[in-house]
């Protein structure tokens, strides 16, 4: 069915409630997997993207989030998971990122943005891109990380609030950002923010449970789940990484019964 410019006006909330539902579980929370690090060559753990996705499959990853070109070599292993387009680009992209993931058949697409560098300049084009992704339908998720990946002294609980804030503002449907605990004072982060939070996953951890930990307590001060990257793709079993976060997240386990009954090694 082909639908003409005021059929996709009138059906696009309806469109983009249905695309965020294959994203989430029905508890609301969803466990992600961030694929996209090989936009700038090769990246450990992606060489083979059917051979990388199937493996989430098999642990039970709700969707991941990947380039375009990971996506279409590797839809085949993805199945019916989640998918969201990272579009992330040196220069505009909205007009053709959110209609080429669309034409795809992707769920959602993401921008990251840098409130609070002083060089910042795509919080106009995220705008520009939420305006577009209401047109079609399509769910945007933002990442707004704070001056930029490696200050990691602008990351605290109060500018990483402040970025999912504007990430919200924006038009974004959901948020991708740091956690900086402790739990109590990271609800103020998710009580501020009106859109759900998923949380990044950021450097690999030297011990998986770690990892396992961030998510727990990111799911207790609030947050609907993780992006994980690294530490999900560099781990020797990614499957039962994968696995041990669900339990996590989806299941209500503590890290130590994850880590138990999946075998996550200590």
């Amino acid at each position: 069915m082909i639908l003409t410019p005021q059929a996709v006006a009138t059906e696009a909330p309806e469109f983009a409630k249905r695309r965020m539902h294959n994203l989430f579980q029905r508890d609301g929370r969803t466990v992600l997997v961030a694929m996209d690090h090989s936009r700038i060559g090769g990246t450990r753990g992606l060489e083979n993207p059917r051979q990388a996705v199937a493996r989430l499959v098999a642990g039970g990853v709700d969707g991941v989030m990947t380039t375009i070109g990971f996506a279409k070599e590797a839809a085949s292993a993805l199945g019916n998971r989640g998918l969201i387009i990272a579009l992330d680009s040196e220069g505009p992209i909205a007009d053709y990122g959110a209609d080429q993931a669309l034409r795809f058949g992707a769920d959602a697409v993401e921008l990251k943005v840098f409130p609070g560098n002083p060089t910042e300049t795509k919080l106009a084009d995220l705008r520009r891109l939420a305006a577009r992704c209401d047109e079609i339908g399509m769910p945007l998720l933002a990442e707004p990380i704070p001056v930029s990946f490696q200050e990691t002294s602008a990351h605290t609980v109060e500018n990483v609030s402040k970025a999912a804030r504007i990430g919200a503002e924006a038009g974004a449907d959901f948020v991708k950002v740091h956690y900086v605990g402790p739990v109590e004072e990271y609800r103020t982060v998710t009580s501020h923010c009106y859109v759900p939070i998923l949380i990044l996953g950021g450097a690999p951890k030297d011990d998986p449970r770690d990892a396992l930990q961030m998510a727990a307590d990111a799911c207790a001060a609030g947050a609907r789940g993780i992006v994980y990257g690294r530490n999900v793709i560099l781990h020797p079993r990614p499957d039962r990484m994968i696995a041990a976060l669900g339990e996590v997240i989806h299941g209500g386990a503590t890290v130590d019964q994850a880590a138990k009954e999946l075998n996550v090694p200590r």
